[in-house]
């Protein structure tokens, strides 16, 4: 990670103006056996990427901390650790970035950290917030997978206000804001190439804006959500993300949606509407493009098309057969002959 540099000058920046700015590529993972790595040497290599040292590592975190996959935008950075580490003391940035960062374990996990003499716990479905500019303590006992997002100190304070950042804090993922903060946070880890300069700027902003709600945004910072686009994507990728989940339900519709992002069924459809389309054509077309995944997979085991149906939610084999030939021009059997 550097500050201001070749990244700020193709954004039209200065270092004067970055609040932070990153290497810009697209996701990287990092397996140490894959990389012939040790236990110190894969820390070390993710200290390097964030600017941090680690110390006072544990053996015990030798057998069970393997990889971590991340990714870095101008203004945002995700990591998800497939197993986060138990004891670790984190100095403060070594590259000059005050950032803030949330932590989130995942459900079955907690974290135990401690920053300036003041202890947080996060069990799974919480989050820590914590900054970077000083040193961490983690004296977790049972860590899982856990994701990490960093973003700009000075950002953030623009929308919450000093006071809001000025200690590690918990948040609670009972808080909408919260969930969908978390859920966007992961959709920026299955970005498979490098997006443009400006999508990649408007996901740091939207980032940023949820964090705010989560964290608690101040007045200013409010209207300023109110008029973006964070929330109205957050929520759509939200949908998006439940209805591939739940595809199996043949009554799955807007209620179901509605009811799990905890808003109306109008506001459902709404989040469709504003992209020229429907939550009920989403849905098809989402089980449309499992069931042709299903049959032309040659790797996967023998299955019958009325079982694939069945699996996708469809109820008619007649409106299955129609709309799959629709969709593909051609029929699931003659799709599951190609194999």
């Amino acid at each position: 990670m550097v500050f201001g540099g070749a990244s700020a000058a193709r954004h039209g920046r200065t270092s004067g103006d970055v609040c932070m700015v990153l290497p810009f590529r697209a996701k990287t993972a990092m397996d140490a056996k894959e990389a012939g790595l040790g236990f110190h040497e894969l820390c070390d290599a993710y200290g390097r990427m964030i600017g941090h040292d680690y110390s006072d590592l544990t053996i015990e975190d030798a057998n069970r901390v393997r990889s971590f996959s991340n990714i870095s935008l101008p203004e945002a950075c995700a990591t998800l650790f497939d197993q986060g580490l138990s004891r670790f003391s984190m100095s403060d940035n070594r590259n000059g970035l005050d950032l803030v960062m949330i932590s989130m374990p995942a459900p079955g996990s907690e974290l135990i950290y401690e920053q300036r003499g003041i202890c947080i716990t996060a069990r799974g479905g919480d989050a820590i917030l914590h900054s970077t500019a000083e040193r961490l303590i983690s004296h977790s006992t049972q860590v899982g997978e856990v994701l990490a997002v960093a973003l700009p100190r000075r950002k953030l304070m623009a929308l919450v206000g000093p006071d809001a950042l000025g200690h590690i804090r918990k948040l609670t993922m009972d808080d909408p804001a919260c969930r969908l903060f978390r859920c966007y946070a992961q959709s920026l880890l299955t970005l498979e190439n490098d997006p443009d300069f400006r999508l990649a700027d408007r996901i740091g902003d939207q980032l940023a804006e949820l964090a705010a709600l989560a964290i608690g945004a101040s007045r200013p910072g409010h209207e300023q959500i109110r008029e973006g686009t964070a929330l109205q994507d957050a929520r759509f990728h939200q949908a998006q993300q439940f209805i591939k989940r739940n595809l199996t339900e043949p009554g799955l519709n807007e209620t179901h949606v509605a009811r799990a992002l905890c808003i109306s069924p109008s506001a459902v459809r709404q989040l469709f509407g504003r992209r020229g389309s429907s939550i009920g054509r989403f849905i098809r077309e989402a089980r449309l493009a499992r069931a042709y995944a299903m049959l032309s997979d040659p790797t996967a085991m023998p299955r019958r098309v009325v079982d694939v149906a069945a699996d996708c939610g469809f109820e008619s084999m007649s409106a299955f057969y129609s709309a799959f030939r629709t969709a593909y021009g051609c029929s699931p059997t003659e799709a599951l002959r190609k194999n």
